[in-house]
């Protein structure tokens, strides 16, 4: 089909990223690479692959005589098409889009979806998508990332404790609550799927020593608790003498527990504020809702497998909020809160946790869109999500305590349609005259996680180029 619009925004793209790459079918183990691109993207967050056209990064050509076309060797793209029906298991998650540049020009799409169930492999090899390149996994690290995508559910997972330590307040009031008549608790456990049998014998499941245990984390290997972390300043500092204001907080107990009591005690902390270097006291703003969905969610749908307690970090300007485990399913950085996840890591122990009167959890899948809505409200940061290959098998949440210039709603609002912009259209759209106050701007919402900046070949300020951290190039 012929789209030049599309082509045109495919020339302006001035660098490969973690979804991007280009592709020439020229060189030497061409059809390896593109092959162990694809895997690599399907087994990270999904991406596309420009086949026929120079990377902007390594070629001095410029707009259309970068673009050589599939036709520079039709052959390799057979091999290529080929080559993909040898992708295990049977690889159905890719959409090809052909676009004519001229008569004898063709560029080709390969559109890749993320990988929802297992990893991907070419020849019995693993890959994964770093920034610009692949990495080939070890056996250790696909069992390691198979937990933390949510391929294998550790909420699932058969535990050997006694059920008498399950026998407990939390388990009746669980029990009562859904009007189940058994006294035996063996029996309720193995009917709702709490239970299982593991050689004739009877056991309980993760899920329901988290549910129902008075202390999770003392009983089992993997780590289960919160730690509450408060810092003087807007940095982690190393030394003899950390800036921590306090002794580290450490909330354990049954997970319904665990999240009223870390949010209780985060709001508690926050309510009284927290002494800056110049003295006075800094208050926070945040909706207390979006706290409490955001402590919510990294409990719940942490990767009970890691053994490494969820971390809430208080800063003077922001709280960060570490949660074990990539997003699952469907879910990836750029799409969370605007789509409806296939799945949920802790399925389990989800459905068993709203059974409880006054559950945490509505189960509603709309939490991360109310977090947005609620900072907006308060014309706050929306809440930015850090994750992979930035932390390799968690997910941060970052909420800052600092209203959003009436600058940085209008470049959004650029941004979300034009993927790009430069220091000229911003201060064209902002009304800022001077180049180096939007600089000094650009600089500050890049420290904030809030842009991605992008060097120009030139190196002149004004070719410099800023996206959406978390935006998709296509």
């Amino acid at each position: 089909m012929k789209n030049p619009d599309l082509v045109k925004a495919i020339l302006e793209i001035p660098v490969e990223s973690q979804n991007l790459e280009f592709k020439r079918l020229s060189g030497n183990k061409i059809v390896a690479k593109i092959i162990e691109t694809i895997v690599a993207m399907a087994n990270t967050d999904g991406g596309i692959i420009i086949l026929g056209v120079d990377d902007p990064e390594k070629t001095k050509l410029k707009d259309g005589a970068r673009i050589f076309g599939i036709e520079e060797d039709a052959t390799l793209y057979d091999e290529v098409m080929h080559e993909i029906k040898n992708i295990t298991p049977s690889f159905n998650s890719l959409e090809v889009t052909k676009l004519e540049f001229s008569d004898n020009k063709t560029i080709v799409l390969l559109s890749i979806k993320k990988a929802t169930n297992e990893f991907y492999s070419i020849k019995e090899n693993v890959f994964v998508r770093l920034y610009k390149s692949n990495k080939k996994l070890s056996p250790q690290e696909i069992v390691k990332l198979s937990y933390a995508k949510g391929f294998e559910k550790a909420d699932r997972e058969l535990v050997d404790i006694d059920f008498d330590l399950l026998d407990t307040s939390y388990f009746y009031e669980w029990k009562n609550n859904r009007g189940i008549r058994d006294k035996n608790i063996k029996t309720i456990l193995y009917k709702v799927g709490l239970a299982r049998k593991d050689n004739n014998i009877l056991k309980p499941t993760i899920a329901a020593v988290l549910l129902f245990a008075e202390y999770p984390t003392n009983l089992m290997e993997t780590k289960c608790a919160v730690r509450v972390l408060q810092y003087q300043g807007k940095t982690e500092k190393f030394g003899e003498v950390p800036n921590l204001l306090q002794l580290p907080k450490t909330i354990d107990g049954p997970i319904i527990d665990i999240i009223r009591d870390t949010q209780n005690y985060v709001l508690n902390l926050l309510k009284s504020g927290i002494r800056i270097n110049s003295g006075f006291v800094n208050q926070y703003t945040i909706p207390e809702r979006v706290i409490k969905e955001a402590i919510t969610n990294a409990i719940i749908h942490r990767d009970y497998n890691l053994k490494r307690d969820v971390e809430i970090r208080l800063y003077e300007d922001r709280i960060e909020i570490l949660s074990p485990g990539l997003f699952p399913y469907n879910i990836t950085n750029s799409n969370i809160g605007r789509v409806r996840a296939d799945g949920q890591r802790n399925d389990l122990l989800v459905k068993h946790l709203r059974e409880f009167p006054d559950p945490p959890n509505l189960d509603l899948n709309e939490g991360v869109q109310s977090m947005r809505e609620e900072m907006q409200k308060q014309n706050l940061y929306e809440p930015i999500f850090l994750t992979y290959p930035a932390y390799q098998d968690s997910v941060n949440v970052v909420l800052f305590n600092e209203h959003q210039p009436s600058e940085w709603e209008k470049v959004k609002k650029y941004l979300e349609t034009n993927i790009y912009i430069t220091n000229p259209i911003a201060r064209e759209i902002t009304g800022i005259v001077q180049s180096h106050k939007m600089s000094r701007l650009f600089k500050k919402w890049v420290k904030k996680g809030l842009l991605l900046k992008i060097n120009s070949e030139s190196n002149n300020p004004k070719d410099t180029k800023y996206k959406l951290l978390d935006s998709n190039d296509l």
